[in-house]
C-alpha cells in the first residue's frame, strides 16, 4: 500500500491551542471517537446553561426568543451546507429526518429504491419499511468497503425512484463522490438522498453543487451538537413532492388563529416541524455552528486530514491492515484498522483513557480538528505496549 503524501502546514496552527482549550476532557484523556459521539465544548455548555438560567429566573415565557433561535439555526446550517434556510428544518435525529422523506413521498407498488449493503441501519430501515406499500429495495454490493459508481448505475432500473447513500460510510470512513452520484441521479430523474452524519462537520459539503435533493444529518457526532438535535434539507426540486407525514399546529400558516382548522402547511421547511423543537439543543447547536464557521469549514477539514494523514503513516509503519483508503479524496475523518485482538485492545485503550470505537471487529479512530499529533502518538504508544503484553 502506498504511503500517504507529505502533510501540508496546519491551517489552524495559530489558533489550535485556543480551540483545544474549549474541550476540558483533553486535560486527562485522548478522545478519538467523534464518529460515535462528540464531547461538548465550553461555548455550547455556556450557551445552554445561560438558556436554562434565563428560562428559570427571568425569561420564563421564552416563546419569541425560541422562534429567533430556530431562525438562526436554519441560517447557520444554510451557511455550512450552502442551502437555502427556507428549505432547512430542525429534526430530532437522522432516522427521523429520513422517515420524513420516506413517508412524505407518494409511492406506488413496484417503485424501487436503491441502497447499498454497507450502510448504517439509519439509512436503511426507513426505506425498508416501505416494503409494506409494495416498494422494492435494491442493494448495490460494496467492494471491500467501497461503493463504486458503476455498481450503483448497474442497479438502476426504470422503476428506481430514489437513491440514498451516506456521505461517509460509518465503518471505514469511505467518502462517496456525491457530485458524481448526484449527476447520475439527475440523468435518471432519481431523487438523491444523503445521510450526512459521518461527513458534515468534518469535511465540506455543498448541497447545490452535489445536486442533493434531501440531506439528513444528526449533530451529535462531527457537528458537536447536543443529543437529539439534527437537521434536514429538502431541495426546491422535490419540496412540493414531500408531504408532511405528521401535522401539528406550528406547521401551518396562521398558527395563532387557534380555531381556524383549515390545514394549510407553511411554504417553508418549517412545515416539517409539527410542534416545539428541542430549543436547548438548538441553542447548543447554534454555539457549535458559530464555532465551526469562525474556525472555517475548510480549515477544520484540512486539520482533520493532517491528523489522519499522520495516523495513517504511523499505522502503516507498524504494518496494521487499513480498512480505510489512504487517498484523501476517498476518506474523511475516520481511520479504521484491523487488530487480531481488537476487543482486548479497545478495553485496554479505554483503561488508559484513550477512546476509540470497536466496530465489526475493527478499531475505528476518529479525530477531530482540536486533536493533535501528540494524541496520535499516545494512541500508538499504547498500541505498542499492548502488542508486547
Amino acid at each position: 500500500m502506498d504511503k500517504v503524501m507529505i502533510r501540508t502546514q496546519r491551517s489552524l496552527k495559530k489558533d489550535l491551542s485556543k480551540y483545544r482549550a474549549l474541550f476540558p476532557h483533553t486535560e486527562d484523556r485522548v478522545y478519538l471517537n467523534h464518529a460515535a459521539l462528540s464531547p461538548m465544548h465550553e461555548r455550547a455548555i455556556r450557551a445552554i446553561d445561560q438558556h436554562h438560567f434565563d428560562r428559570s429566573h427571568h425569561n420564563v415565557e421564552y416563546w419569541p426568543d425560541a422562534l429567533e433561535v430556530k431562525t438562526e439555526f436554519r441560517r447557520l446550517v444554510g451557511r455550512l451546507i450552502n442551502g437555502d434556510p427556507d428549505h432547512i428544518a430542525v429534526s430530532d435525529n437522522t432516522s427521523m429526518a429520513l422517515n420524513w422523506l420516506a413517508q412524505g413521498l407518494t409511492w406506488q407498488p413496484g417503485d424501487r429504491i436503491l441502497l447499498n449493503n454497507f450502510e448504517f441501519p439509519s439509512n436503511v430501515y426507513p426505506f425498508v419499511n416501505l416494503q409494506r406499500q409494495g416498494v422494492a429495495i435494491d442493494y448495490a454490493e460494496h467492494r471491500n468497503g467501497r461503493i463504486e459508481l458503476e455498481d450503483l448505475e448497474a442497479k438502476i432500473r426504470p422503476e428506481t425512484r430514489l437513491l440514498s447513500i451516506s456521505y461517509v460510510e460509518f465503518l471505514n470512513g469511505y467518502k462517496n463522490d456525491l457530485k458524481r452520484i448526484g449527476e447520475l441521479c439527475r440523468a435518471h430523474d432519481i431523487i438523491f438522498c444523503v445521510d450526512g452524519i459521518q461527513g458534515v462537520g468534518a469535511v465540506q459539503i455543498d448541497v447545490n453543487e452535489c445536486g442533493i435533493d434531501f440531506l439528513a444529518c444528526g449533530g451529535q457526532k462531527w457537528l458537536m451538537w447536543p443529543l437529539g438535535t439534527a437537521f434536514m434539507y429538502v431541495s426546491p426540486r422535490i419540496f412540493d413532492r414531500v408531504q408532511p407525514m405528521a401535522a401539528g399546529w406550528l406547521a401551518v400558516e396562521d398558527a395563532w388563529e387557534f380555531f381556524d382548522y383549515d390545514l394549510k402547511f407553511l411554504p417553508t421547511a418549517e412545515r416539517f416541524e409539527p410542534g416545539m423543537v428541542n430549543v436547548a439543543g438548538v441553542v447548543g447547536a447554534n454555539a457549535s455552528l458559530e464555532l465551526f464557521l469562525e474556525a472555517g469549514p475548510a480549515n477544520i477539514e484540512q486539520q482533520i486530514y493532517q491528523v489522519t494523514d499522520y495516523l495513517i503513516e504511523r499505522l502503516q509503519d507498524a504494518e496494521y491492515y487499513l480498512y480505510t483508503p489512504v487517498e484523501r479524496e476517498l476518506r474523511a475523518g475516520i481511520v479504521t484498522f484491523h487488530h487480531p485482538r481488537s476487543q482486548g485492545l479497545d478495553e485496554y485503550l479505554k483503561q488508559h483513557r484513550v477512546h476509540v470505537s470497536l466496530r465489526n471487529g475493527f478499531i475505528r479512530v476518529a479525530p477531530h480538528f482540536y486533536n493533535t499529533e501528540a494524541d496520535i502518538d499516545r494512541l500508538m504508544e499504547l498500541l505498542v505496549k499492548f502488542d508486547h503484553s
